[in-house]
């Protein structure tokens, strides 16, 4: 009985460890009497009429902004003609008194994150031309959807296989399709970094990160502990049996 108790432990310990899925809704950000609800940031600073910014864009462009949700933390840095993320430009989570919760549809409507590189200038808040954003998580997450949405804080005002661009190193970017009427992009990969830019040819087209559906993936150190668990169940069992 012994023997298989520790075989059941070693099971349950070796196999995967699969977290829930974990929403960042950046779009839920509405604004009224001066006062911000929604999703927000740990950090950000009032900007632009009821948006939220990694510094006060009259006087700096630089920063972050951070997330916290499901145990998990990102951090949002913009760039800027290929400069340092974080210097020369700042990330804005727009907000959208409309938002109506749909990560996805054609009847979804709400912003999310976007860049500014000029001083006090928010005519543009989304990703366009020359702008890039990085999205760092503080542990490995396994990523398998990115919500988009377009210049109108729609799914719709897309035109037919506009792209963006993506990386996960800042270094390899690959071209995809923005997702006109659907405002969900599915991408599966495991890390601490994804990149997204402006980008991908003739029809490249401006966007905002509205989302990232992300789940928790134990670091190495987490597994070494559970197996030093497991020796230490072992060998109490040993004992007791001698």
């Amino acid at each position: 009985m012994r023997v298989l108790s520790v075989i059941s432990l070693f099971t349950l310990l070796s196999a995967p460890v699969v977290a829930a899925p974990v929403v960042f809704d950046f779009a839920n950000l509405k604004y009224s009497g001066g006062i911000n609800t929604g999703f927000l940031p740990t950090d950000g600073i009032a900007c632009s009429g009821g948006d939220l910014c990694s510094s006060n864009i009259a006087s700096s462009l630089s920063g972050d902004l951070s997330f916290t949700n499901g145990g998990l933390t990102v951090h949002a840095k913009g760039s800027y003609n290929g400069g340092a993320f974080g210097s020369r430009a700042a990330v804005v989570q727009d907000h959208e008194n409309g938002y109506n919760g749909k990560l996805s549809g054609k009847d979804a409507i709400g912003a999310g994150l976007g860049v500014y590189h000029k001083k006090d200038d928010t005519s543009d808040d989304n990703i366009t031309e020359k702008e890039a954003i990085w999205l760092h998580f503080d542990q490995n997450v396994s990523l398998s959807s990115v919500g988009f949405r377009a210049e109108g804080h729609n799914t719709t005002s897309w035109i037919a296989n506009a792209t963006f661009q993506y990386s996960f190193d800042n270094s390899t970017w690959t071209t995809g399709l923005l997702p006109k009427d659907v405002g969900q992009f599915a991408l599966s990969h495991t890390g601490h970094d994804f990149y997204f830019r402006f980008g991908g040819g003739s029809k490249a087209d401006q966007f905002y990160i509205s989302s990232m559906t992300v789940s928790a993936v134990p670091e190495p150190e987490t597994y070494a502990m559970l197996l030093i668990g497991l020796g230490l169940v072992s060998f109490s069992l040993r004992n007791k049996k001698g």
